[in-house]
Order: C-alpha cells, then structure tokens, then sequence
C-alpha cells in the first residue's frame, strides 16, 4: 500500500471528525471524548507518521547486486512457504478497502447514528495510528518481500522502494483495526446477541482472509501478516475502550447499597 496515498486518505477522517466530534457528541452514549486525550492521541498519531514519512521516503531501493546475492534459504522455515513470483493481490485489495467503509454501517442504528461526531474521531484516531506506526516500523525494518527472492517476479516490482517494506502486512493490519474497530463500537451499543456473533465473526475472518491472500500472491511472509492483525486488531479494539464512559452512577449505587446494607455478627452476652 503506497504510503502517502495512505496517509492522504486517512487524514479525510481525521480532519472531518476533530472539526464536528465536540458539536456533534452527546453525553448519553457509552463513549465520550476529552480535549486533552484526543489531542494527545491525535498529536503522537501524526508525529508518527511524520517521522515514518521521513524514514521511508529515504529508504532505498534494492541494487541488482543486493537482489542476486539474496538466498531463500535464509527464510526461517515457518515463512519459506510464501516465496514465490509476484502476484497482484486482488482480493486483498478488495478486502482492505471496502473495509475502510465499514464503520459507515453506524448510520444504520439510531443509538450510533447519533454519536456520529464521537465515533468520527474515535475512527479517525484509529486510522492515523494504525497509518503511522506500520509506515514507521515498514520504514525502519526494510524486510525484503517474498516475491523479491524468486527469479520468476517482474523486476520492475523487484526494484520499487516497496519490495523492502514486507514487515509487517498493511493490508492486514487495516482490515483488522477497520473491523475490529466497528465490532467493538457495536457491541456497546448492541444487545442482540445474534447480531454481534455474526458482526464479530466477519471482524475475525475479514483480515485474516486478507493475511492469507497477501501470503498467497507472495507479498508478505506468514510473520509480517501475524503481526498486523495483532497490531491493528489491537487499535481498532483499544481506542473505543479508552473511549467507554465510567459508569460512576452504578459505582455509587453499589458503594451506598454497601454501606447502608446490614452487617452479620455475633453478639455475646453475659
């Protein structure tokens, strides 16, 4: 995924949701926000993504000398298996970029659709991090692709800046933090319990087909893939929970119930 067209269609979000979230967000729903934590989580996002902007736009490209003195044979065994010629990855481009659409389903249930402005940030957070920290450690890590140990690849895809950016799995780690995002806002919002197995199952599978076609079509190892769902499940799952209202009133309740509920003892008289 190229990089700066990554980070020019995740601002959009960004940009739109800290303009109207605050005007927009009620106090009623189970998320709310805070000046300083979103300003906090949006800076470090996008001085993240600066320095990962830097770092990789001063990556180089392999050489015809670093290609041919590559050896397969120094691929651990457990990612040897996506070594292979390249292939255009046409299902997991289908995959990460329709899932980009998903959180669009909030405007299909009243109870979300109202805290739209809140879960815009929440949203926007959620892709400026994941957009930063892949772009920084991609940039920083320069693994070689897989399809870069193969005779058989193009050397056309051999010598772009990214055939060194393999680890870890973009594709994977956005369809992950997209779905999983989404899930877990409507599992706060949802009380059918049908309805949130099947929204987590295509939370679980989404990016984990998307793993497996990147493997497949030989443009990331079984490892780089690994790694982005971990990473941008966690995201996606993470920023709606440091989101969640503390329900104080229910404390409260428990503490005076606590308080004014009758002790048992013994009693001896003599």
């Amino acid at each position: 995924m190229n990089f700066s067209r990554t980070i020019s269609f995740f601002a959009l979000p960004v940009i739109f949701s800290f303009s109207f979230s605050f005007a927009q967000s009620t106090q009623n729903g189970p998320f709310e926000l805070s000046l300083g934590k979103e300003a906090t989580i949006i800076s470090a996002g996008a001085v993240v993504g600066a320095v990962a902007f830097l770092i990789m736009s001063n990556n180089n490209k392999l050489t015809e000398d670093e290609i041919n003195s590559l050896n397969p044979e120094d691929i651990s065994t457990f990612d040897h298996i996506a070594i292979g010629p390249y292939q255009e990855d046409i299902l997991g481009d289908a995959l990460v970029y329709s899932s980009f659409f998903l959180p669009l389903t909030f405007l299909a249930n009243n109870d979300t659709r109202e805290d739209i402005g809140t879960l815009s940030l929440m949203y926007g957070e959620v892709v400026l991090l994941n957009a930063g920290i892949n772009g920084l450690v991609k940039g920083l890590t320069t693994r070689n692709r897989p399809y870069v140990y193969d005779v058989k690849s193009p050397a056309e895809e051999k010598y772009k800046t990214g055939a060194r950016h393999s680890f870890y799995s973009g594709h994977t780690s956005f369809a992950a933090s997209n779905t999983f995002f989404t899930a877990k806002v409507f599992s706060e919002y949802l009380t059918n319990n049908s309805a949130l197995v099947l929204i987590w199952s295509a939370a679980v599978l989404i990016p984990a087909v998307t793993g497996f076609s990147r493997v497949n079509t030989h443009n990331h190892f079984p490892t780089d893939v690994i790694v982005g769902y971990i990473v941008g499940a966690a995201i996606g799952y993470l920023i709606p929970e440091i989101h969640k209202v503390e329900n104080k009133s229910s404390e409260s309740a428990m503490l005076e119930q606590f308080i004014h509920k009758p002790m048992l003892g013994f009693q001896i008289s003599f």
